[in-house]
């Protein structure tokens, strides 16, 4: 049987992987803008990528606590 609930939960699901890239590409394009060597490009964009994933998930969660 088709269940329209499901279709819609799993396209939320879906949107949640488009936040990598976008999340990705704004670390580079930060950490490009301050620093000029790539290995500090690289070190930076970890960090910035890794607080950003980490606060994004907690958004999540918090949000899927409430709602």
């Amino acid at each position: 049987m088709f269940n329209l609930l499901s279709v819609f939960g799993l396209l939320h699901f879906a949107q949640i992987w488009l936040a990598i890239p976008l999340a990705l590409a704004f670390s580079f394009a930060y950490a490009a803008t301050r620093y000029e060597a790539p290995r500090d490009i690289l070190k930076k964009a970890a960090s910035v990528g890794f607080w950003l994933f980490f606060f994004l998930a907690l958004v999540a969660v918090i949000l899927r606590l409430v709602v």
